[in-house]
């Protein structure tokens, strides 16, 4: 048994956000994980569409499975990269496990390259093209699926082996920095309990003396970890906004939140898009707000305030004053307390 319910168990999750792939296609296989790319099933469901069936070979319930694997087309794609004696196995399983199984798969397709690689990339191109055939009347179907495919993933693979090559880490001293005269930092971070799946979130606002201005935690409910960034980021905007604050510069550790963040014209169709925009929102009505991803070590007292949210009632709350039991934290931030870190070279600034 690979599941026991409709989603991913924690650990793979965990192994999913480690994987060697580009970064659109971590969110992107995160999202077919959580059943949220938009066949014709979910657009039903969501009072999108009335027709469930497929628009490209019009099978009755067009499922994330039929998209990705069974419909002709996508069928046909994948027998131009599977092995031959691997056809049968791969067309017969239930969607959650054949999607973790090759996902997380430790085979070499050829030439040393990753089958999960090979895997994710043909998945990637399913999607496009049949979006393309669905939305703008266009089959735009490589005549050569297998050498585009291949190509894309030889050129990742060449291009992160490289870099790994020469991404040689060092040992740094990492601490809290306040910010510049005239400005105010915000810091920020999201938390999820594994077991159970609860996620919170808190922050911190303070001067370019490293004085409390004001703080939140914010319990949060049931959710993925991005979603408790995002929210910790929203919150944490208001209540500058609240304070009437600008110049701010905003920190995080979570570097997807980050690019989502700084991604220009993220597509409506995701899942956090809607929570994306309130925050752009946001930065645009404070003056000079800047967002920048920094190492945990960096985000201590707002990784407490995230961690303390599990002992709040559901919903939003501000520290107008430092809770005693941050004391400890404020204060290694404001003496410059350092903690170490192995970091790449090549993001040494």
């Amino acid at each position: 048994m690979f599941f026991k319910g409709p989603s991913w168990p924690d650990y793979s999750f965990s192994l999913l956000w480690k994987l060697k792939i580009p970064p659109k296609l971590k969110i992107f296989a995160w999202l077919i994980a959580q059943g949220k790319i938009l066949s014709n099933e979910q657009r039903v469901r969501r009072q999108l569409t009335l027709d469930a069936s497929c628009g490209v070979c019009e099978w009755p319930i067009e499922t994330t499975l039929h998209i990705l694997r069974d419909c002709y087309k996508a069928r046909d794609i994948w027998n131009t990269v599977l092995m031959p004696r691997h056809q049968g196995h791969f067309f017969q399983m239930d969607f959650l496990p054949w999607f973790q199984t090759n996902l997380l798969s430790q085979a070499v397709w050829c030439s040393n390259i990753p089958w999960s690689l090979v895997f994710i990339f043909t998945c990637w191109y399913v999607w496009k093209w049949r979006n393309h055939q669905v939305f703008q009347g266009d089959d735009d179907v490589s005549p050569y699926p297998k050498q585009l495919i291949v190509r894309a993933v030889h050129e990742w693979f060449k291009a992160s082996h490289v870099l790994s090559k020469h991404n040689h880490k060092v040992q740094v001293d990492l601490k809290w920095e306040p910010p510049i005269s005239g400005q105010f930092k915000l810091n920020v971070d999201g938390s999820r309990r594994n077991g159970s799946g609860h996620i919170g979130a808190g922050g911190v606002l303070r001067n370019s003396s490293g004085d409390w201005i004001s703080g939140f935690a914010v319990n949060l409910g049931k959710g993925q970890i991005l979603e408790a960034e995002l929210w910790g980021l929203f919150f944490g905007l208001k209540l500058a906004m609240d304070k009437e604050i600008n110049n701010l510069v905003v920190e995080l550790d979570s570097a997807l939140a980050v690019q989502l963040i700084q991604k220009q014209g993220l597509s409506d169709v995701h899942p956090l898009a809607a929570l994306v925009a309130s925050c752009w929102e946001l930065m645009h009505k404070i003056n000079c707000c800047s967002v920048y991803h920094v190492y945990r070590e960096k985000n201590c007292v707002a990784d407490c305030l995230a961690t303390w949210s599990y002992n709040l009632d559901l919903g939003f709350y501000i520290f107008v004053d430092a809770p005693a039991w941050i004391g400890p934290s404020l204060i290694d931030d404001l003496l410059g307390f350092t903690r170490s870190r192995l970091v790449p070279t090549d993001l040494l600034v």
